[in-house]
């Protein structure tokens, strides 16, 4: 794995020492090396230092500061509201022929999965331009906010705020749920984030955390060639125990633990290992046609992400949290 000895401290348990990888950003393909160690004790992958200008890894095209806004016709944006609300209320005969048929995002599916109501208020952290929050809006959801502090200024749809130019620890209101899909590896003070947090629940609310994770056979077959290290953007890449560690820190309790990995996995890490960046003209990323991947390799890595998520050795996991606590923010509603 390319990996050599380093006397360093882990920032989530405080373990010294672990082993060093040198990893190369690939996101772009600048392919500037960065030092990540892994714990010893709670196996928790981390940045040894982080950049001090992180702007400049973000450019303005970085994916998630996209907010699409193709038109779609009325009566399609109608059927696919219904499908979308029936896989969160299971309620209607129209959705529920059309969720048989073919069933709406994936996040919608899992708020259905883990109960999450139309009346819920959500904050989406590090929610980018806020597409997340356009599609909880778009399915029912009255009251769901995006705030992320890279996005140059406040965003509106319709005339309402849709994502605010901000970070958690300037946000005041009480929230069901709180969401940070693929944003919490991107972020220092894990303890302080999920403690302003914990803060800012309503009570009975939840925190959900989507990250990239390495419990993972993508992490154990592919080392720094693992195309969700994504340097250096990625500060942690968390291990089941060490996500646990964190989440026991802050007083929250793991509610529920699963995989949600896709097969990019795999063939982002085969790419990576034949030096093809993601954004590269010959990734499958750009021109599946043309890549370097035949319809069997496809097929198989996406048999094998099934299996990886049925052994919870999958390399992105989605961590539950909840508190037995009432909020402390009731004051600042």
């Amino acid at each position: 794995m390319n990996a050599q000895k380093n006397q360093v401290t882990c920032r989530i348990c405080g373990t010294p020492g672990g082993e060093k990888f040198q990893v190369r950003e690939m996101l772009f393909g600048s392919r500037q090396v960065f030092d990540y160690f892994q714990c010893p004790s709670c196996g928790c992958l981390q940045i040894e230092k982080i950049p001090d200008d992180m702007s400049a890894h973000y450019p303005d095209d970085y994916y998630s500061f996209a907010l699409k806004t193709k038109k779609t016709r009325p009566w399609v944006s109608w059927l696919r509201t219904k499908r979308a609300r029936y896989a969160i209320e299971k309620k209607g005969i129209i959705g529920k022929t059309l969720y048989t048929r073919k069933k709406p995002d994936p996040l919608i599916c899992l708020y259905g999965d883990i109960g999450v109501k139309l009346t819920d208020s959500i904050l989406d952290v590090g929610g980018g331009g806020g597409a997340h929050a356009k599609l909880l809006r778009q399915t029912g959801f009255k009251d769901a906010l995006a705030i992320d502090k890279f996005i140059e200024q406040d965003i509106y749809l319709d005339g309402e705020l849709l994502t605010k130019k901000a970070d958690l620890f300037e946000i005041k209101g009480q929230f069901d749920l709180i969401t940070f899909h693929h944003s919490f590896e991107h972020m220092d003070g894990g303890l302080k984030i999920l403690d302003r947090a914990k803060k800012l629940l309503a009570p009975g609310g939840r925190i959900l955390i989507r990250i990239p994770c390495v419990s993972s056979k993508a992490w154990q077959h592919y080392g720094v060639n693992w195309m969700a290290l994504d340097a250096p953007r990625h500060f942690y890449l968390h291990s089941h125990d060490s996500m646990r560690q964190l989440a026991t820190q802050a007083s929250l309790n793991v509610k529920d633990l699963w995989c949600d990995s896709n097969m990019i996995q795999f063939w982002g890490s085969e790419q990576y290992a034949k030096d093809i960046p993601l954004n590269d003209a010959r990734s499958y990323n750009v021109d599946p046609e043309n890549s370097i991947f035949s319809k069997d390799d496809i097929a198989r890595f996406q048999r094998q992400t099934e299996q990886v998520n049925k052994e919870l050795q999958g390399d992105t996991i989605c961590v539950l949290l909840e508190t037995d606590q009432p909020s402390a923010m009731a004051s600042e509603r």
